[in-house]
């Protein structure tokens, strides 16, 4: 970003924020791949010069959408996880509230699994929160943490972007979620 938050007159911060909108949006509905300058101008409804007083290109943009998203997610999980021991119904629950943003937040979900695929720190934050948990009660059958993790983060991204999409009925989120458990069985 060019000028720091605090320099910014109100309508400057307005505008800032506009342009972020509508990276999340852009980024939710079309990938990352797909937003370049016009598109996201037009879809704040600002001037294209406007863009360049706040970011050097689309990757600065991307990045801050993602910082954001990423602080999002993590402020979620500390919530969901206050005063509750780690382990496996502590894993649980995070998947669980992964998987419920489909219904609460589908804008949120299409963001995440979006950014999840250019981004590494979208995945990692996730595959993290995971594997702490494994760490602390370790999958009954012998499998490997970080493998299991790995394949948790991957399933649980697949399936919370098909139910936002709504290509998988929403009513079906308990039985994936204790699907997703029997992995750690």
């Amino acid at each position: 970003m060019k000028a720091s938050l605090e320099d910014l007159t109100p309508k400057a911060r307005q505008t800032r924020t506009a342009l972020i909108q509508a990276g999340k949006a852009l980024i939710g509905r079309e990938g990352v791949a797909s937003v370049n300058v016009m598109t996201l101008c037009a879809e704040a409804n600002v001037g294209r010069t406007s863009f360049y007083n706040y970011f050097d290109d689309v990757d600065v943009l991307t990045a801050t959408v993602a910082i954001e998203a990423a602080a999002d997610i993590k402020a979620r999980f500390d919530h969901q996880h206050a005063q509750r021991p780690r382990g496996r119904e502590r894993l649980r629950r995070c998947l669980a509230m992964i998987l419920s943003l489909a219904d609460s937040d589908p804008d949120m979900v299409m963001l995440l699994t979006s950014l999840a695929q250019t981004q590494p720190g979208i995945g990692e934050l996730i595959e993290a929160e995971i594997v702490t948990e494994l760490r602390a009660e370790p999958p009954d059958n012998g499998s490997d943490t970080e493998l299991l993790a790995r394949y948790l983060t991957v399933a649980t991204m697949a399936l919370v972007r098909q139910l936002a999409s709504g290509a998988l009925p929403l009513d079906g989120i308990n039985q994936y979620l204790t699907y997703l458990m029997k992995a750690c069985d």
